[in-house]
């Protein structure tokens, strides 16, 4: 380990209304980081990276919001953002109007309302802040107070834009004057969910395009990408510590009866909680490695099963029970936890919080199926005090 101050880094996962997990986890967090430091979250981490759902988090925790209030926007205006649940509700009509059978499920009309209310994405004149903007004092500074990286999929240029308020190398790029909530709103918007988002940008008097869709079609998690942009702006990887935050996982399992026969539809109503879970946790397996491997206190991953859908093999080697449909439930709660991220009812959000609560208290930090590092909280409290003991392993009960 380097005796060099550490470079803190905070990565919040995509997942729609699931992003409340995100903020009431994130208020363990700020609770320790004052404890121990007497610092704010944007204070404490040099850099907070966010797909989709996580860049909201992010941007709003860079220009000054607390995870509290993170949670009441998912709580009081989560319905703006997602105003029904079926794909044939009436509401719906406009949009197929507008698109056809395959418009998305949602306009953004209720995204924009949030973010145009946010008064922080505003400065003193009430104007909307530019992404380059966010997080610094002054537009001289070239490595802003509080990095902010937002990861979208360019459509147009089949790339992940790293949306990054830093200047990299003192250069601006053209996205730096692109208002902080567009930046937001192209982060989000996630195939399937809503339209996409057209960034546009003057140049020698023309107009370029850049048609954006949800990060979360290529990084989910956006924690490699953020140890990525990191070591280009100068940082070893000897000097970075990383907290990596899920907005809970869905579980239930595909056997192959089921997916035998799906085609382009089933797999495209599926490609939320397959294709971007997936990549999530291979990311989250090279993110560990990266950063000291299972004993490092220097990376850890705060995520857990909304519902467990799998029994507890006799042996170590056995293959994990499925357990039925009715015995799916919160390991917690005992009861189930909706899955989706576009279900943003009152009773739905009060749930998925009461599930985080109970994480909190009750979870640990897993290794393998066998074995964890020890209770969420205490994980929490050894990483903002940058602990440099070896992690120990326990057995799990």
């Amino acid at each position: 380990m380097s005796s060099k101050k550490p470079f803190r880094i905070l990565s919040l996962d995509g997942g729609g209304i699931r992003g409340v997990i995100s903020a009431r986890i994130l208020q363990e967090v700020e609770k320790q980081i004052q404890a121990q430091h007497g610092q704010s979250i944007a204070q404490y981490f040099d850099m907070v990276a966010g797909t989709s759902t996580g860049s909201l988090i992010a941007a709003g925790l860079t220009v000054g919001y607390s995870p509290a209030d993170m949670i009441a926007i998912y709580q009081y205006q989560g319905m703006d953002i997602f105003p029904y649940q079926s794909l044939f509700s009436v509401d719906r009509l406009k949009i197929l109007l507008k698109y056809g059978l395959s418009a998305p499920k949602f306009f953004h009309n209720g995204l924009l309302k949030v973010v145009h209310g946010l008064e922080k994405f505003k400065n003193s004149k009430g104007e909307f802040i530019k992404l380059g903007e966010a997080g610094r004092q002054s537009a001289e500074q070239e490595i802003p107070d509080t990095i902010l990286l937002i990861l979208a999929y360019d459509a147009m240029y089949r790339n992940t834009t790293f949306f990054t308020n830093a200047y990299l190398n003192g250069k601006k790029r053209w996205f730096h004057q692109q208002p902080l909530w567009k930046v937001c709103v192209a982060s989000a918007s996630a195939p399937t969910f809503f339209p996409a988002c057209e960034l546009t940008d003057d140049r020698n008097k023309e107009v370029w395009s850049f048609p954006h869709v949800d990060g979360g079609v290529s990084a989910n998690n956006p924690a490699l990408c953020a140890i990525s942009q990191a070591i280009e702006l100068g940082h070893r990887l000897e000097d970075i510590e990383l907290l990596s935050i899920g907005t809970g996982q869905n579980k239930k399992p595909l056997d192959f009866k089921t997916i035998e026969g799906w085609g382009l539809v089933k797999w495209a109503l599926r490609i939320s909680d397959v294709f971007m879970e997936g990549q999530a946790e291979v990311q989250s397996k090279v993110c560990l490695n990266l950063l000291g491997g299972v004993q490092s206190h220097r990376y850890l991953r705060l995520q857990f099963d909304l519902n467990e859908s799998f029994g507890v093999p006799a042996v170590n080697l056995a293959q994990a029970p499925i357990e039925p449909n009715e015995r799916r439930v919160n390991k917690w709660l005992k009861r189930q936890v909706t899955e989706a991220m576009d279900d943003a009812r009152p009773d739905t959000i009060k749930t998925l919080l009461e599930a985080t609560e109970q994480y909190l208290e009750q979870g640990e930090v897993l290794s393998t199926r066998f074995e964890h590092y020890g209770s969420v909280k205490e994980n929490i409290a050894q990483f903002v005090l940058s602990t440099t003991t070896p992690r120990k392993r326990y057995a799990r009960e």
